[in-house]
């Protein structure tokens, strides 16, 4: 097993914000880099000033069909009021290590109570990367959308968005130029199914790296 991340943390040089129902899910445009089940994921958020805390979720949408591929198993609320960037803080969203295969188109960002006054906050972007996208949409919802359908975009902007991945317990073959990883499968008397690798170490089976 290893540890390991994707995403961007660009030099912060916005943040947005929306209070009923703006900027209800908002995602980077990514691709998973490789077969692995997903830890946690991270974003740069700070409170507006209202009179209530944000309820937010950390996402990752299937970009080919919009599908939720995982959500966080707990939410944040932001008590960090927003003044500039640099009072916006670091949250970590923990995920119950949902497996993603290697190429997936992804979303990745977050899903908020958008049915409520007084709940706006702000996200942490650089509106100056050439080549990325942010999309979103506005949506009234009291939690984060099970299928997400973008509705606008952010050409050149890049959410702050770090994922935390485990991969491992494959193995790797020749392909005639390069090793390669890929995964074992095993016949279970009606269909081949995937099965992690593993070897026996400090008293206990791990999934081989």
């Amino acid at each position: 097993m290893a540890i390991k991340t994707f995403g961007i943390k660009p030099t912060l040089t916005s943040a947005y914000w929306g209070g009923v129902p703006y900027y209800a899910n908002v995602a980077y445009r990514t691709v998973m880099p490789e077969r692995g089940k997903i830890i946690s994921l991270s974003l740069r958020l700070a409170r507006y000033s209202d009179s209530e805390v944000p309820i937010v979720w950390g996402m990752i949408w299937n970009r080919s069909n919009g599908a939720t591929l995982a959500q966080s198993n707990h939410s944040h609320s932001p008590n960090n009021t927003y003044s500039n960037l640099a009072s916006l803080q670091t949250y970590t969203f923990s995920f119950d290590k949902q497996l993603i295969e290697a190429g997936t188109l992804l979303w990745i960002g977050y899903g908020k109570r958008s049915n409520q006054s007084g709940r706006a906050f702000h996200f942490g972007a650089n509106n100056n990367t050439s080549g990325h996208f942010i999309d979103y949409n506005d949506v009234s919802q009291s939690a984060p959308a099970t299928t997400f359908t973008a509705a606008s975009t952010h050409s050149n902007n890049a959410l702050w968005v770090e994922v935390t991945y485990e991969s491992g317990g494959e193995i790797k073959v020749w392909d005639g130029s390069t090793l390669v990883t890929k995964p074992v499968k095993v016949f279970n008397g009606s269909s081949w199914v995937v099965k992690p690798v593993k070897h026996f170490k400090d008293g206990q089976w791990q999934e081989s790296q």
